[in-house]
């Protein structure tokens, strides 16, 4: 593979401080040189009138099945994070995930895929692989002390941090996570959560995880808070972060643009006090897949569904816009998807989220810096991985997203989630053209990352 130039464009890199209208040369699958002067290399790609920065850092989405027979993946997923600009993916998030970890990371590492991955300790695998199956049991001290053997084990081979659904998991103690927790804090990652509870229970909800990591001195992270907080609690939830930030505690927290979340009709997320709890109807609930996708549910189908298919996807239209946008725009929020698409069908953030939150900044309804915008897509998320991605420095591997700002628009919607973006123009996977105006040029040229790795 011979050198690529990519010349002409404003160059956005919050890593180190650039926005100014540079040119990159990539070679070996690293970015060898940034000048302002152009490249002459065979390979080139004007960027003339167009911005380039790194790809985009998923730090909160859900990895596609993979199938152990046939020895394949369904891409989906990873297919729109690609389209979307997203060139480094994370897996494991709100605490699920394969049962065989490593045999899927071990598949990621042979076969490749269409973007980088890493992947979580998800700690529903863990429970799974011990026997605790009934989701609202404690588990027993020897099943716990047996989840804090694998999950160290996962995290030495590579796993980037531990993952909590404990909204999925009721019968999960604060015992069980600090024990299992103890492993981040022994290989310095961090600790991620779909918290305990949401709305007007999100506060003693978010002490739970923010006393976890004040009692292990271990870095934790709050999972796709506007689906936590936007129900009249946003401000005051960020001023608890806020004030955790300033004693010294490392915590972050990721956000998608859309007053929607997403889970299956089964979940306890939907167990008896929802309506009160979100002060809403049956109708705020769209079924997402299968023969009644789209539509709004009844009480009758409700039940139905919860009974007979509790695995059925729903979105839930509950939040409230302007508090997810606050959220946005706070300084330690990153952008991350929570995306998931299963047969083309989901909630749009699994093909839209990227787009649509740097086209919100684009026109002026988030009101910050895209320099900033730029840095919660990339460099943010990467810090908290540690992990080298998230910006174009000398030497790193080349992961560039081209978008063209005047055309830029997400256009995945509730009854299209899977449709693909417009204005991003090029996208380069470890310094190779993956997607070249929505054309999907490499499937596979993602690698697997992780501590081994780094």
């Amino acid at each position: 593979m011979g050198p690529i130039a990519i010349n002409n464009g404003w160059v956005i890199d919050p890593a180190n401080g650039i926005f100014s209208q540079l040119n990159i040369l990539i070679e070996d699958g690293k970015i060898q040189e940034i000048s302002s002067s152009p490249f002459s290399v065979e390979q080139e790609i004007d960027a003339k009138g167009l911005y380039v920065c790194p790809g985009f850092v998923d730090i909160h989405m859900h990895e596609d099945p993979y199938d152990e027979e046939q020895d394949t993946f369904q891409t989906d997923t990873f297919q729109s994070m690609l389209r979307m600009g997203v060139t480094t993916a994370i897996g494991g998030n709100c605490g699920t995930g394969p049962e065989d970890i490593p045999g899927y990371l071990d598949a990621v590492e042979r076969q490749g895929l269409p973007v980088n991955f890493g992947m979580l300790v998800p700690h529903a695998s863990l429970r799974q692989a011990v026997g605790v199956t009934d989701r609202y049991s404690k588990a027993a001290d020897d099943q716990i002390f047996e989840m804090n053997a694998s999950a160290g084990w996962l995290l030495d081979i590579g796993c980037l941090g531990i993952s909590y659904g404990i909204r999925y998991i009721p019968g999960i103690t604060k015992e069980e996570m600090v024990t299992i927790s103890k492993e981040a804090a022994r290989t310095e990652t961090f600790v991620a959560a779909h918290i305990r509870d949401d709305a007007s229970g999100v506060f003693e909800a978010a002490q739970e995880l923010l006393s976890i990591g004040k009692e292990l001195e271990v870095a934790v992270h709050f999972s796709h808070i506007g689906s936590m907080a936007a129900f009249g609690q946003m401000r005051a939830f960020l001023s608890l972060i806020d004030d955790a930030r300033s004693q010294g505690m490392n915590v972050s927290s990721d956000c998608y643009p859309y007053a929607a979340f997403s889970t299956g009709i089964g979940q306890t997320t939907y167990d008896d006090g929802f309506l009160e709890r979100y002060q809403i109807d049956y109708d705020q609930i769209e079924i997402a897949d299968g023969e009644h996708a789209g539509q709004r549910c009844t009480e009758k189908r409700f039940h139905q569904l919860r009974k007979e298919r509790p695995e059925t996807i729903t979105i839930a239209h509950v939040m409230n816009e302007e508090e997810v946008n606050i959220a946005l725009e706070h300084p330690s929020v990153m952008i991350a998807s929570d995306g998931m698409l299963k047969n083309h069908q989901g909630h749009p953030r699994a093909a839209g989220t990227f787009p649509r939150f740097l086209r919100g900044v684009i026109q002026g309804e988030i009101n910050i810096s895209l320099s900033e915008a730029i840095a919660k897509c990339t460099c943010l998320p990467a810090e908290k991985l540690r992990i080298q991605k998230g910006t174009l420095s000398i030497g790193f591997d080349a992961d560039v997203v081209v978008f063209n700002p005047e055309t830029l628009r997400d256009r995945a919607d509730f009854n299209h989630p899977a449709n693909p973006p417009e204005g991003i123009e090029y996208v380069l996977v470890n310094g190779k053209v993956a997607l070249r105006k929505g054309a999907l040029l490499e499937k596979n040229q993602g690698r697997l990352i992780g501590s081994q790795w780094r």
